[in-house]
């Protein structure tokens, strides 16, 4: 029996012996215990795992840290605290390396607080994020997270060759936020020194795929999550959000579906390693996920 018709009947609820359905559940994964120890994935229908690979344990994820943002943004809207509308002017202890545009535009150009969420989305854009960041700030951000989120910018800076005396201290540190501003006051690396090997590896965002489908969760329904529906073919699927993050020994890719029929979906896999990734392994991997998905729902 083929690996997508096993789905298929376990979707449907078609497979009611448990070994059967666990036996489904491991060759939906399988191609991805291949790639290495430090794999997470995990697929949920209603909130109900389908499958599952160290789902709770915490990965660097790159830029998919921006959904815990988002989801701190919107709350703080829904509270009453800020409006989408709001225009904040850019500053320029926000503005960082690419991936993004706004580290070009000019110091106090006005944004909105939608613009800056739908950049900070669809193209990853670090400065918008760290502006974000910024805005609702590192403290309260720690208290709904329970992380420290760094911003790109202060990422980084700790990942800079040049810094590696602040970065010792930011290790040894107790209390890392009281180190922020010292950060803040760094010089940047060379992009084009971050974007080729793995530098620092302990300086990220860590977190599980079950807390990415988390966040996920609370914001899929945002337009703005929509825009970018990432490597996979949205047209069987009536909804598709999407945020991805990589960067040198860092994937991840984080999808939130609506099936034709209504049946919601969450895919998240990591993948970490201290050399450079086969990134086509994993795309090839997830992509035969989400299809498998598509054909059985």
């Amino acid at each position: 029996m083929s690996r997508l018709l096993i789905l298929t009947l376990l979707l449907l609820g078609l497979m009611i012996a448990p070994a059967q359905a666990e036996s489904a559940s491991n060759q939906l994964i399988q191609p991805f215990t291949l790639l290495g120890d430090n794999v997470s994935v995990l697929v949920q229908q209603e909130n109900k795992d389908l499958a599952t690979l160290h789902a709770d344990t915490p990965l660097a994820v790159a830029s998919t840290f921006k959904l815990s943002v988002l989801a701190v943004l919107q709350q703080q809207i829904a509270a009453g605290k800020h409006r989408w509308k709001d225009v904040i002017p850019l500053q320029p202890q926000a503005k960082s390396l690419p991936s993004g545009i706004l580290q070009e535009w000019p110091d106090q150009t006005p944004i909105t607080l939608q613009t800056l969420a739908t950049l900070m989305i669809s193209i990853s854009d670090n400065t918008a994020a760290d502006q974000l960041i910024q805005l609702l700030g590192s403290e309260e951000l720690h208290r709904s997270t329970n992380k420290l989120l760094l911003t790109t910018r202060q990422a980084f800076t700790l990942k800079n060759p040049a810094n590696q005396a602040l970065l010792d201290t930011y290790r040894q540190a107790d209390n890392r936020l009281a180190l922020l501003p010292q950060i803040d006051a760094a010089p940047l690396p060379k992009v084009e020194l971050v974007d080729t090997v793995p530098l620092a590896t302990d300086i990220e965002w860590f977190f599980s795929t079950r807390e990415l489908c988390g966040y996920m969760e609370k914001v899929s329904d945002l337009p703005l999550m929509q825009i970018n529906t990432g490597i996979i073919d949205p047209t069987p699927w009536r909804q598709v959000a999407f945020k991805g993050g990589s960067e040198p020994g860092v994937l991840n890719l984080t999808t939130a579906l609506i099936s034709p029929m209504g049946q919601h979906y969450c895919v998240s896999a990591t993948w970490n390693d201290d050399q450079p990734l086969n990134e086509y392994a994993f795309f090839q991997a997830y992509g035969d996920l989400i299809e498998a998905l598509s054909t059985a729902a």
